[in-house]
């Protein structure tokens, strides 16, 4: 399954400009108990020029492992509000900020997640840390949904089973009392994933319209399965169903086997076929599939790709159609055509923390979306493509974005690059501009603030907010 949920990237791992170890941390970032006013000297951090380097707050996260699959944080963009894991011994906590001021708004009542397929004793913070915490948002409020991948109930007499286990809170939770915040509910979903860890096969992600979408692999088989955060309901899909890519208000977004997409009961690829498309595309073998794949699904939207009618470019490169489509109805938004990822290089653990995913954003009013190497402006019907040798530069490089502000303005990087090539892209031109060497880009752009995730020397996650210069 492509699509994966915007945001976890570490924006610049392995940058020159955090030395955490040389700055006093935030009053209370090693306590997840304390009453969360930031204080002390901030972590050096070289910055985009929209933000201020030296007005924000710093929380370290030592207990995540380098090379881990995914970054404990997520951001609720309506309340502009930061959530993450910390692990104070052999227990977990949620803990919510304000985005601008790192002020903590609430921490969780401790949380002691399923052991892990590695070390199911449970004693280890690091084998039990959840695979993550992602922001879903239903009805018009907003959720956080911390999440882990391991073994329940094994002791000397039972051998456990293996499940995703789903932690729901309300990103205003707290009301009077902001410490030991109980969850809205607790979900087990059992699954079977390939030769799973607790950060490994099985992934929880902001499905669309309500749901947590939890994903997994079984031998050749994809399953998936939604929890419905306002009421724990959980819908499963299986073998034969075909790849879920996310849910919508109708049902669920289906890539199928023979090739196309769209919603179970709802709309198909066929129907909203964009011009200038094959009929069918190529799987490489066997015999050929129905054109159209969907890549994503944010903020109500849906990313496909489209084989097109072309013949390959001179340089023997091909173009491909990329649309944007209503994910209730099918309705086409945004039609552009970009080159093929031309991408030689995987990325590694410096590069990103989720392997060679492609990363999905939304600024925080949704007029812009970004997905891998594109920039779309749904106001205006635009979109930038930052695929290497595109709009005739041959000689450019590729880029992926990470994130994107309200007024356009996105940060990306160019992948594989040594040292890393940070790049800012305004979608009013689509020219991106390299930015000073060790500079790092948001992996968040809620409204006032950056989000910034870098390695920690030694092991961990410095997780850092930088107010709006």
């Amino acid at each position: 399954m492509a699509a994966v949920v915007a945001g976890l990237v570490l924006a610049g791992c392995g940058g020159g400009g955090a030395q955490p170890e040389k700055a006093e941390r935030a009053a209370d970032a090693g306590d997840p108990k304390a009453d969360g006013q930031p204080g002390g000297s901030l972590a050096e951090l070289t910055v985009p020029a929209a933000y201020a380097a030296d007005r924000g707050w710093d929380q370290e996260l030592p207990w995540v492992r380098k090379g881990a699959e995914t970054a404990p944080v997520a951001v609720a963009p309506g309340s502009g509000t930061v959530a993450y894991v910390v692990a104070d011994q052999a227990e977990m906590y949620v803990q919510v900020r304000k985005a601008t001021t790192g002020k903590v708004l609430w921490t969780s009542a401790p949380w002691t997640p399923p052991g892990s397929l590695d070390d199911s004793a449970g004693n280890d913070p690091a084998a039990t840390a959840p695979g993550s915490v992602t922001a879903v948002s239903a009805g018009g409020r907003e959720y956080f949904v911390a999440w882990a991948h391991g073994l329940a109930g094994k002791d000397e007499l039972h051998d456990g089973k293996e499940i995703v286990q789903a932690v729901v809170y309300a990103a205003d939770a707290g009301g009077g009392s902001k410490d030991a915040v109980a969850p809205l509910r607790t979900i087990d979903v059992p699954v079977a994933a390939n030769n799973g860890t607790a950060q490994g096969e099985a992934s929880v992600r902001d499905g669309g319209a309500g749901q947590a979408l939890v994903s997994w692999v079984d031998g050749f088989d994809a399953h998936a399965a939604a929890i419905d955060v306002t009421s724990g309901k959980v819908t499963t899909w299986g073998d034969g169903t075909g790849a879920v890519v996310g849910t919508s208000g109708r049902g669920p977004l289906m890539n199928g086997s023979g090739g196309g997409f769209g919603v179970s009961g709802g709309w198909s690829s066929s129907d909203v076929t964009p011009e200038g498309v094959a009929a069918e595309q190529s799987a490489g073998f066997g015999p050929d599939l129905a054109n159209g794949t969907a890549q994503t699904i944010a903020d109500g939207k849906v990313v496909a790709s489209w084989t097109t009618s072309k013949a390959p470019n001179a340089d023997g490169s091909e173009e491909t159609v990329r649309t944007v489509h209503d994910a209730a109805t099918g309705k086409v938004l945004l039609r552009a055509e970009c080159r093929d990822r031309t991408l030689t290089q995987t990325f590694d653990s410096d590069d990103t923390v989720l392997g060679d995913s492609v990363l999905t954003s939304v600024s925080p009013n949704g007029r812009y979306l970004a997905y891998g190497w594109m920039l779309f402006d749904l106001q205006k019907g635009t979109a930038v493509c930052l695929a290497a040798g595109a709009d005739g530069d041959e000689g450019r490089k590729d880029m992926l974005i990470d994130s994107v502000r309200d007024d356009g303005t996105a940060y990306g990087i160019v992948p594989g690059s040594s040292p890393r090539v940070a790049v800012e892209i305004p979608a009013s031109t689509g020219a991106p501009k390299a930015l000073p060497t060790g500079t790092e880009v948001p992996a968040y752009t809620p409204a006032g603030a950056g989000i910034f995730l870098t390695w920690i020397e030694g092991g961990g996650i410095l997780l850092s907010g930088r107010a709006e210069s």
